[in-house]
């Protein structure tokens, strides 16, 4: 069972989840606006997919060399530098219509969100005991989830309030230009939340050798059963990377929903995982995680089929379940991996379970913008439910070592 009285957690954890809630703002609000930015510059569906495939295909590239350096040298120190190269990218990016220049930035503007979630969770595990993980990683991916309806609602209000200041249509260039402009801000704050942390994490890392995943010594697996372990994260990215990119213009196109309705929609779902990500301790305490993975994977795949009545109701509904179930299967999903690896390969483990994610979503949201210019949304939608098929497969097929300490073994 996890610990349930806030004084048995590391102060430490709050600076972590401060950082992790200003990097998703700060990665967030791209998310929300670049589709609409890239429209405003004349480019299709097409080339938004091309984007986001761009900034998954990022994660997929670095993201071992970055799980390495986070064990080498620190996941704080990773992501300093990284939030460097995320200043000067934009810097760049903003200051350019020339689409071969755009997608090289954009490349680049993925690393900052690969530097964040290959680091996080490590550095939460060296903070933390086995049985406080479950709640811990629940509540990191609930305000990363969080970060989703924050993001939404600014990337619906800050076009219309730039262009409503200067006199501008809320569609124009210069309106999302300046919008996407507040990342410099977002960046900065998070390298600020973790000023200093370091040092003073240095004196508070678990070191209970009563549990293996714990122990400084325990030892090391083959990578490439790491990389087995974790082809779920694969499907996963894919049937990610098919829809959720385009809900915003799947909602306008198909709709027609103005931009501050989509914002708000948006944020509901992402809301919906919130919740869900502040209560997954208890279904992985209840159920164990692997019967939460595969049991929402499952969940998805049936509710979607509802996506296929043509009522955006019914549509933002079966979202927002779905989106519910999503904020299962990611905190689960990160339990069930990380705790078969010691200390020493946790920075690798997570960068491999980003990777592969990375390279599903990459392949796949390239594959939807090309599939939605020429077939419609529909077919996306079949496909995206078919990856949640063969998640819930190779997550339930899949043998994960049971850890050693018997307080992790409904985990």
């Amino acid at each position: 069972m996890q610990a349930t009285r806030w004084s048995e957690y590391s102060p430490h954890i709050w600076r972590l989840f401060v950082f992790t809630f200003i990097v998703g703002v700060a990665t967030g609000v791209p998310e929300i606006i670049f589709n609409f930015y890239l429209a405003s510059l004349g480019f299709d569906n097409a080339i938004a997919g091309q984007m986001v495939s761009l900034t998954r295909l990022s994660g997929f590239l670095f993201g071992i060399p970055l799980g390495l350096a986070v064990d080498r040298f620190g996941g704080i120190r990773v992501i300093q530098a990284i939030s460097l190269v995320n200043l000067a990218t934009w810097a760049v990016l903003l200051n350019t219509t020339d689409l071969t220049i755009i997608r090289i930035c954009y490349f680049f503007a993925g690393v900052l969100f690969t530097a964040q979630a290959t680091a996080i969770l490590p550095l939460l595990s060296r903070i933390t005991t086995p049985e406080q993980r479950p709640f811990v990683f629940g509540v990191n991916f609930a305000l990363i989830m969080s970060t989703n309806s924050v993001s939404a609602i600014l990337g619906g209000l800050l076009p219309s309030a730039f262009a409503w200041l200067q006199g501008i249509d809320a569609t124009s260039v210069a309106a999302y230009r300046q919008s996407l402009a507040s990342v410099f801000v977002f960046t900065i704050l998070a390298v600020l939340s973790l000023t200093g942390l370091r040092r003073a994490m240095e004196g508070t890392a678990i070191t209970d050798t009563a549990h293996a995943d714990d122990s400084p010594h325990a030892v090391s697996i083959g990578r490439w059963l790491i990389a087995q372990r974790s082809l779920g994260r694969i499907t996963l990215g894919f049937a990610g990377g098919m829809l959720h990119p385009f809900i915003n213009l799947y909602l306008r196109q198909t709709y027609g929903l103005p931009d501050d309705q989509i914002g708000i929609i948006i944020a509901v779902y992402s809301f919906a995982s919130v919740v869900a990500g502040l209560v997954s301790g208890a279904f992985i305490d209840r159920l164990g995680a692997q019967r939460v993975v595969v049991g929402a994977a499952l969940g998805i795949a049936s509710t979607m089929l509802l996506a296929f009545i043509p009522s955006p109701v019914v549509f933002v509904i079966a979202y927002t379940v779905s989106m519910f179930m999503i904020g299962q299967i990611y905190p689960a999903g990160d339990i069930l991996i990380l705790r078969t690896v010691p200390i020493t390969q946790r920075g690798f483990t997570t960068s491999i379970n980003n990777m592969f994610w990375s390279l599903g979503w990459a392949i796949s949201a390239i594959l939807s913008g090309w599939l939605q210019v020429h077939y419609g949304f529909q077919v996306s939608i079949v496909v995206h439910i078919i990856g949640m098929l063969l998640t819930a497969a190779l997550f339930g097929f899949q043998q994960y070592p049971v850890s050693t300490s018997p307080k992790e073994r409904t985990a």
